[in-house]
């Protein structure tokens, strides 16, 4: 039975992806490793064995060489966090990532990593591909780029068997830690409050439902992909259309909006060319943003809710 580590494990696409294997059935043992000691007992119970801490510690290294395959998620996922703490995201991201990696490099070769990048990393207007100029715009994309080439050092000089997969948008249920702002735009609506816009609106992402992200991150462990890919929807959607969405699930016209000013270090467009994702992975997201949307607000209706 293959053994499978997942740091960043009470993490919303950490807990989305063990749920994942286990509904569909996949003869995996799961280990979860994450410094959070807070939330529900569920979040650890969906695992078969569970060490809290950082992924760096001894115990948690030695966790992750056990494993036949690393799904490395945790990180300090914000970029305005990173804006506030450049030092302290890259401290995280890319040098406590490189600890781990170097680890697996001497004490599991056979391990495969793979490692949850960000569109984040280039500013181009896109559809962005896997040859698109790495250009980030925030230290958090700088990060994230980081480890990337570090992992293309260790796959040139000692075979490390890895796969970086760039996120775009991420959303779904079980982020109740999650900062992003479909999070955020369910949280305010049940709240009555206002839904704030940073900026005009205008500016468009590639949202993608978690369980496709779960789907292409269980695929690429399976057939132990190696190399760089693109994930997303390939549709870029303005903040105003979100908007839009969210007056369907609410009070409608009665919904208000605010706006304060764009936030430093944000991308004005971003959207993912996933063909090689498709080609290579088999990956074809399912959800359409309007479901996923509506799926995500029911789950937070029922958690802050009910």
């Amino acid at each position: 039975m293959m053994k499978v580590v997942i740091t960043g494990a009470r993490g919303f696409i950490g807990q989305n992806l063990a749920h994942y294997f286990r509904s569909t059935g996949s003869k995996v043992t799961l280990i979860g490793i994450d410094r959070y000691s807070d939330g529900p007992a569920s979040e650890r119970d969906v695992f078969d064995q569970f060490h809290t801490g950082c992924f760096t510690s001894d115990a948690a290294l030695r966790l992750a060489a056990s494993g036949d395959a690393v799904v490395h998620l945790a990180a300090q996922a914000s970029v305005q966090q990173s804006m506030i703490d450049p030092l302290g995201t890259f401290e995280n991201n890319a040098a406590r990532s490189h600890r781990l990696i170097d680890h697996l490099r001497r004490h599991a070769p056979q391990a495969h990593f793979v490692f949850a990048s960000t569109g984040a990393v280039s500013q181009d207007e896109g559809p962005i591909d896997e040859s698109a100029t790495a250009n980030p715009a925030s230290p958090y994309g700088a990060s994230k780029l980081a480890t990337e080439a570090l992992m293309a050092a260790y796959a040139s000089a000692w075979d490390f068997a890895g796969v970086s997969l760039r996120f775009s948008n991420v959303y779904g249920p079980r982020s109740r830690r999650q900062g992003g702002v479909i999070p955020h735009f369910c949280r305010r609506l049940l709240a009555g409050a206002p839904l704030r816009i940073n900026g005009d609106g205008g500016q468009t992402r590639d949202y993608i439902y978690v369980d496709d992200i779960s789907r292409a991150i269980a695929g690429a462990v399976a057939m132990r992909a190696e190399g760089l890919y693109q994930l997303g929807t390939g549709v870029p959607t303005s903040l105003n259309e979100v908007v839009s969405i969210f007056r369907t699930l609410g009070p409608g016209a009665a919904l208000q909006v605010e706006h304060g000013p764009a936030l430093c270090g944000e991308i004005r467009h971003n959207c993912a060319n996933i063909a090689r994702a498709r080609a290579d992975l088999g990956f074809v997201p399912r959800h359409s943003l309007r479901d996923g949307i509506a799926r995500t607000f029911e789950w937070y209706d029922a958690e802050l809710v009910s």
